[in-house]
């Protein structure tokens, strides 16, 4: 781990019923409005406490709180609007009535926009502004896949609309899906608004991921996760009629109603299952919208499946518990007077990062464990994917990790000579390791790599058929690599370096569409020295060989001459020693002079390395 940032795995418990000194007992029954009928599961709260409990069997629930007066109980319910009632605790009866939201579809429904949002939540409106969500759909990098429009390069490498075998039947594919999500909910299928178009950037565009995007998803159908962000059906979007409204969140003990403005409703999955609408998906072969194609993004499963999200786990932490993070507020709304103030922690940054330098250097541990034997420096480095709740590297296919890992002579700064079959793929990028070109180099790539209905790799995933390869690592799983150096003769110092290097993109398409900035404008570093990628972790370790010490143990001794004698071959052989030992063992720590054999000379040179020691 690089820096020392707030974790970002939050491990949560199971929540017991905080009792405190003087403890009093709030009872009651939840029930639909209306109807009457009791709800089972209902979440019930003391206002901006933390402080809750869920219904049981009957809709009964029994909060176990701190006596006092005129304190706020609020019921709320998936699919209901919050609501709440005033006791003196300790109390009973004091039943909940919750009305139906009854998830209207107004299709003459405007969108809020996100500064109309901030006049009462202005913080979270300056954490999302600029960030990466509200910049989703001017991101150039998109727009230079799509149709080749968002750089002057775009058109290089891969173009959706002309080389994509779906461009004549599917040409609008559902980038604006994700990425304009706002067009979508408006006129789904639609292509997205972009640099060609005499309107760009359009409001939707210029909003990106919204307030009202996330916060008007009333249901995601879990069953259709691999269908693609706003997509009909496989999620609820509700366009409520004047004069209502309506507004979901997590806290779910929100009583502040505005007909017309702020109506709150308790959505769970805005913690996961809204995040999966556009970072799990497949695409879609068929054309017929099962989309039950290849995974092309597969971050949320990758958490559903680890015990990060079972949610009976002591590890269970949600996609909201890392990716954002709690901030220092203490209220949500501006407006409010006295203010609503609720635990510090509770709120949490609208951000919403991901693959920023503070994430991606607290994603994995490197360690590197280094021996020396004979004549070669051996180096195993493991990876351990134990800060992470998904696979690294996640999202989209084209992004990928390098690990190098190097032996070089610290008098000179020449590298050693690799001879193990490990090295790096060739989309780690094939061309002059200065300029960041790493394929053949001693390390590994990894990536999810497609193919496409022809077999050619690597495809973008909108026309992938296959799978060439994915040697991603899994949450809480580890990697292990090996690699063989040969030392050179005469001994010396070295430094053993290992390094895990995050790139946004291969190297190939970088070069092809002559990216030098990422789809937000920043600097990028996958074409930049000295890593040409972001450095997420690195090991380094001295080796110090005493030229005559074959058994490594920092000592000339006459167990060392054991070994001389073995590979002593004349002033004009090349040594011949008994196996296991190698010539290049015996040129490496016994070619004392350096005249590629094993000769008297030598010995004379050893005589007084032993008389040094």
């Amino acid at each position: 781990m690089r820096g020392s940032p707030a974790a970002l795995i939050v491990v949560l418990v199971p929540l017991a019923l905080w009792v405190s000194t003087t403890s009093a007992d709030v009872t009651g029954v939840v029930r639909e409005l209306g109807s009457n009928t009791p709800i089972v599961g209902a979440r019930v709260s003391l206002q901006a406490s933390g402080i809750f409990t869920t219904t049981q069997a009957g809709g009964n629930y029994t909060l176990v709180i701190s006596d006092g007066t005129d304190l706020v109980i609020v019921g709320a319910s998936k699919g209901y609007f919050n609501a709440s009632v005033l006791v003196d605790a300790p109390a009973v009866a004091a039943d909940i009535y919750l009305d139906p939201i009854g998830q209207p579809d107004n299709p003459e429904y405007s969108i809020v926009a996100p500064n109309n949002c901030s006049g009462c939540h202005l913080n979270q409106y300056l954490e999302w502004f600029d960030s990466p969500m509200s910049l989703a759909g001017l991101n150039t990098w998109v727009h230079d896949i799509y149709n080749g429009t968002g750089t002057p390069g775009g058109m290089g490498g891969f173009v959706y609309t002309r080389d994509s075998i779906y461009a004549g039947t599917n040409s609008n594919s559902e980038c604006g899906a994700c990425h304009q999500p706002e067009m979508w909910v408006e006129t789904p299928f639609t292509r997205m608004n972009n640099p060609t178009d005499p309107d760009y950037p359009s409001e939707s565009a210029m909003h990106g991921i919204s307030c009202e995007a996330c916060h008007k998803i009333a249901d995601v159908d879990v069953s259709k996760i691999n269908y693609p962000g706003i997509f009909p059906g496989a999620m609820t979007f509700t366009r409520p009629y004047y004069p209502d409204q309506v507004q979901y969140g997590v806290q779910g003990d929100t009583d502040f109603f505005v007909q017309e403005m702020m109506m709150p409703s308790y959505q769970p999955q805005l913690v996961a299952e809204v995040c999966g609408l556009c970072h799990q998906d497949k695409n879609d072969p068929d054309e017929d919208h099962s989309f039950a194609g290849i995974t092309s993004e597969p971050t949320y499963t990758e958490w559903a499946e680890s015990p990060y999200g079972d949610s009976e786990s002591p590890m269970y932490a949600t996609c909201v518990d890392c990716h954002m993070p709690p901030t220092d507020a203490t209220a949500f709304c501006n407006i409010l007077f006295p203010p609503l103030v609720r635990p510090v922690g509770s709120i949490r940054s609208h951000t919403i990062e991901g693959t920023t330098a503070l994430y991606l250097e607290n994603a994995v541990t490197l360690t590197a464990q280094t021996d020396r034997i004979g004549g070669t420096v051996s180096v195993e480095v493991t990876l351990d994917n134990s800060l992470t709740g998904h696979h690294v590297p996640t999202g989209v296919t084209v992004r990928n990790m390098i690990l190098l890992v190097e032996v070089s002579r610290d008098a000179d700064g020449q590298p050693l000579t690799q001879t193990g079959p490990q090295t790096v793929h060739d989309l780690g990028g094939i061309g002059d390791p200065a300029q960041g070109y790493y394929a053949g180099l001693p390390g590994k790539f990894y990536a999810k790599v497609n193919h496409d209905a022809s077999m050619n790799s690597p495809t973008f995933f909108t026309d992938a058929a296959g799978i060439v390869f994915d040697n991603r690592i899994a949450a809480l799983d580890t990697d292990v690599t090996n690699y063989t150096f040969e030392l050179p003769p005469g001994g010396g110092d070295f430094t053993v370096q290992a390094r895990l290097i995050y790139r946004r993109a291969f190297r190939f398409l970088v070069d092809a569409k002559q990216w030098t900035e990422d789809g937000h404008g920043n600097p990028l570093e996958d074409v930049a020295a000295p890593d040409y990628g972001h450095l997420m972790e690195s090991a380094s370790e001295a080796v110090s060989v005493q030229a005559g010490d074959f058994d490594g143990d920092t000592l000339v001794t006459l167990d060392d001459h054991v070994f001389f004698a073995d590979c002593l071959s004349g002033p004009s052989d090349v040594p011949a020693p008994t196996v296991p030992t190698t010539q290049q063992d015996c040129l490496a720590i016994f070619d004392l002079d350096v005249e590629g054999h094993v000769d008297l000379a030598d010995y004379a040179d050893l005589a007084v390395a032993m008389e040094a020691f």
